[in-house]
């Protein structure tokens, strides 16, 4: 007799339970669209080398691993970040950057299946390739949290930021895959094995800057202990401090934008190309129980494929954990294409404050983004090249009277209004002439 079940740890979404997931990936691919993002569809079946060379020790323990008839050592995708960063390679080099991409996939694990973990999942991802600033891990945090407040999902965000752990281990001679291996138990939560594999290494008193770094909850305290051992970092404090500022401003940002935020140490992820800042998502009231989501840093992920160094950040939500704990569903329209350059000093929040007031009509069609060119002539090319309706320029001395200056694309005029006329000059733009252009 034919075996009906699936495999273990397999699932088939049927009826109500298959509406919903429908849903939600029409609804995150909507959110992805609004900020900017295009899609990506990249294979289910990679070459094992792919994942081999910088997923992590979890993930390659758990790939599902085989042999096709030629002999090629291929494997069942267990995350899509890897497989993004070999397309671009191919095919989108030559693009101009920063790229926004995003996808809904299948991925595979062979995990001990339990509450909310299968051997088959569906993972909604956001990935921004070529944007050193951290306006690309705000941008691809901001989209996520905009489909996580469509669906319903109250979410908070921890923060962590593995450079520390990795300058701090490179200083001491500790080997790249010994590094990955200590961040791997800390994901695990195995913390004294972690610092008694170090201490095997580096001895007690360079256990001790681990001891004290896990134990700084506040970021400022961080701060204050890099200072401490400034000179044992030496060339690479620049670069830590770079990153913590790196961290503190995607905080503050998220804040100020309304959603929780929190400096967690013990945060590293278990995936091996994370290089810097990383987060994930909790729902709100069960911070507890397991993420729903997460992602960060992954600069030159690009050059272990044999690439040119590349910076990029990115996220995966996962669309399993997402329909456990949806407590709603409202409609949003699609949108048209509307940049927002935010330049010099101007906080982060202050564009997304505009963005969120025009991606939030739901009157006409209007997708947006933010961008932090490092001028305003790069901004505009860069706008024009990727066909956008209109473009929103929030300068020093604009954010200082709080206006902004609207430029329509397609005809060069602009004007500036006041932040609280944004929307209706927008409107009236999209309104008064054809915008059916293919992007």
């Amino acid at each position: 007799m034919t075996e009906l079940s699936p495999p273990r740890g397999m699932r088939d979404i049927v009826w109500q339970e298959a509406e919903l997931y429908e849903y939600l990936f029409s609804e995150f691919k909507n959110a992805a669209k609004k900020y900017g993002f295009e899609p990506i569809i990249t294979p289910t079946v990679e070459h094992f080398a792919l994942f081999e060379a910088k997923s992590g020790e979890e993930i390659k323990k758990s790939m599902y691993v085989f042999e096709d008839k030629a002999g090629r050592l291929l494997a069942l995708r267990p995350e899509v970040t890897a497989s993004v960063v070999r397309a671009y390679l191919k095919l989108m080099r030559a693009r101009p950057k920063p790229i926004r991409l995003y996808y809904v996939a299948q991925c595979f694990r062979y995990e001990e299946p339990q509450y909310a973990r299968y051997r088959e999942f569906w993972q909604g991802g956001l990935e921004v390739i070529g944007d050193q600033d951290v306006n690309a891990d705000t941008l691809v945090a901001v989209t996520a949290s905009e489909f996580l407040d469509r669906v319903g999902v109250r979410h908070v965000y921890e923060v962590g930021n593995v450079a520390l752990y990795r300058a701090f281990m490179k200083k001491m001679g500790i080997v790249e895959e010994m590094q990955d291996r200590v961040l791997h138990l800390i994901d695990k939560d195995r913390v004294d094995e972690a610092i008694k594999e170090l201490q095997a290494l580096v001895g007690e008193k360079g256990v001790e800057v681990f001891k004290r770094i896990i134990s700084a909850e506040d970021p400022d305290k961080v701060k204050d202990l890099l200072q401490d051992y400034k000179e044992l970092l030496s060339e690479l404090y620049d670069v830590v401090m770079y990153e913590q500022s790196r961290l503190y401003n995607f905080i503050t940002a998220l804040k100020e934008l309304g959603y929780t935020a929190r400096y967690r140490p013990k945060l590293v992820r278990g995936l091996a190309y994370y290089t810097g800042l990383i987060f994930e998502y909790k729902v709100l009231g069960a911070e507890e129980s397991p993420s729903i989501g997460g992602g960060g840093r992954y600069d030159g992920l690009t050059a272990v494929y044999g690439g040119p160094f590349e910076y990029a950040t990115g996220l995966a939500l996962g669309i399993d954990r997402i329909a456990l704990a949806l407590s709603g569903n409202p409609q949003y329209p699609e949108a048209k294409t509307v940049m927002v350059v935010v330049l010099g000093n101007v906080p982060l929040s202050a564009g997304y404050r505009v963005l969120k007031s025009i991606t939030g009509y739901q009157g006409t069609r209007i997708k947006g983004f933010t961008y932090r060119p490092r001028s305003l002539t790069r901004g505009l090319e860069y706008g024009s090249r990727i066909g956008c309706d209109v473009v929103i320029v929030i300068g020093e001395k604009e954010y200082r009277d709080n206006v902004v200056l609207v430029k329509e694309m397609k005809t060069g005029e602009q004007k500036v209004v006041s932040t609280n006329e944004v929307l209706d000059a927008v409107l009236s733009i999209l309104r008064s002439g054809d915008y059916s252009r293919p992007k």
